[in-house]
């Protein structure tokens, strides 16, 4: 069993990338975009992002191995241990702040970069597909743990 994911990490894939267009719909042309296909400026942000939740993913990694440790103290196996932690927080390293926040925020500057551009670019295609896409495993794993993206959409229809 893995220690960063619980779950199959293609079902959190295929979960993740599909999700969005239940609430949105999405143009399958613009979703299959790949990272050479996009404005400088998209791909400029997925070069930060993926910076950045590589950054995340250690600091979080640490912090779920210790949770993990944590129930392991307690006298569980390392199979019982890593599904009682999985049972306190769903979303396994992924619950850690720093990923929320990281994937949070480059969801809305992929938006905001879409409006000035004119370029659409899907925000789980930029912090999903280009990941799976530049063979970022460990990394495609962290996200994958997600049940959902941590994004809303106000009353005009905008992501928030």
């Amino acid at each position: 069993m893995s220690l960063i994911t619980f779950f199959e990490t293609e079902r959190g894939i295929h979960r993740l990338l599909r999700q969005p267009g239940h609430v949105e719909p999405r143009d399958a042309k613009v979703a299959a975009r790949k990272l050479g296909e996009s404005s400088e400026r998209h791909q400029a942000l997925f070069d930060g992002y993926r910076d950045d939740i590589r950054t995340a993913y250690e600091i979080a990694a640490r912090w779920w191995a210790n949770t993990v440790a944590a129930q392991l103290q307690l006298g569980l196996s390392r199979d019982a241990a890593i599904r009682e932690a999985f049972m306190k927080r769903a979303a396994g390293a992924a619950a850690h702040g720093n990923v929320i926040w990281i994937v949070r925020n480059y969801w809305l500057d992929c938006c905001e970069v879409n409006k000035e551009t004119g370029s659409v670019v899907y925000p789980e295609t930029l912090l999903l597909q280009w990941l799976v896409d530049a063979e970022e495993d460990e990394l495609v794993r962290l996200i994958a743990c997600m049940p959902y993206w941590p994004i809303g959409m106000d009353a005009n229809g905008a992501w928030c």
